[in-house]
């Protein structure tokens, strides 16, 4: 098999983030690979294993991101091709994940594709059926559960909303997002941490894939403003006799609230 496993750079949600400008300011933010990726990772490898082939890294990013991909290489992950284009981090969704279908093309004939569920950043968890649309493969997403059961056929379970589960078969190629808890990422060891420095990895920029749609105009949504979230509502902590304080709640559930 050969399977395509696309990653991104996010920050460190335990960083400490500030805008200026309108953009977040990176000089206090710490990078590392998205952790629904690494089980997208651990997917495609354990695929590998019971059935041969190889597994690609693809990425989009400033030049820091290729120690992402260099992460999923020490994991077991063959080579790799990293998109580092500004133009291409200026874009919105669309713009990056038609720079990952090119260079999913340049890669050949595959047999499929896998992101994670989402981003940790922004959370949009659309990259998977914008690829998939772009490449014109059927695609499924929030996979929990993943065997192929044929030469061109797996076999997958899908977490749906209400913790409901669908079992389901899909043809190949196709474009798989997966979700956390399929399995248990694996850890670097020292001799793959080794090895992954010596990995093939494909620097490219848009103009090597063909890629003319670019930043904003390139982009099919349009941004307008990045801020903190600010709380109109305050907690109120009702002290006292029980009695008197539940009496009290009553009251302000009524006539401020509203809710009785």
């Amino acid at each position: 098999m050969k399977i395509v496993v696309c990653v991104k750079e996010v920050p460190d949600m335990e960083s400490k983030f500030k805008i200026v400008d309108n953009k977040i300011d990176e000089s206090q933010i710490a990078f590392k690979m998205n952790d629904f990726d690494q089980y997208a990772v651990e997917a495609a490898l354990q695929l590998k294993e019971k059935h041969g082939g190889e597994v690609i890294i693809v990425s989009s990013g400033p030049e820091r991101s290729q120690k992402q991909v260099r992460q999923a290489f020490a994991m077991g992950a063959d080579w790799g091709i990293q998109i580092t284009d500004r133009g291409i981090d200026e874009g919105d969704n669309f713009v990056v994940a038609s720079a990952l279908c090119a260079a999913v093309k340049s890669i050949g004939d595959v047999d499929l594709v896998m992101t994670g569920v989402q981003a940790e950043d922004d959370q949009a968890g659309v990259t998977c059926p914008t690829i998939a649309d772009i490449l014109g493969m059927p695609h499924c997403t929030n996979v929990v559960k993943l065997e192929k059961t044929g030469d061109k056929e797996l076999s997958i379970n899908r977490e749906l909303e209400g913790g409901l589960n669908e079992q389901l078969t899909i043809g190949l190629p196709c474009v798989l997002s997966i979700q956390s808890g399929i399995n248990q990422p694996r850890y670097p060891t020292l001799p793959g941490i080794m090895k992954a420095k010596k990995k093939r990895l494909d620097v490219k920029k848009a103009s090597d894939l063909g890629v003319s749609a670019l930043g904003a105009d390139g982009s099919k949504t349009i941004f307008i403003k990045r801020f903190f979230p600010v709380s109109e509502h305050k907690a109120e902590i009702i002290e006292g006799d029980p009695k008197a304080a539940a009496k009290k709640l009553v009251e302000k559930l009524k006539n401020e609230a509203k809710v009785l």
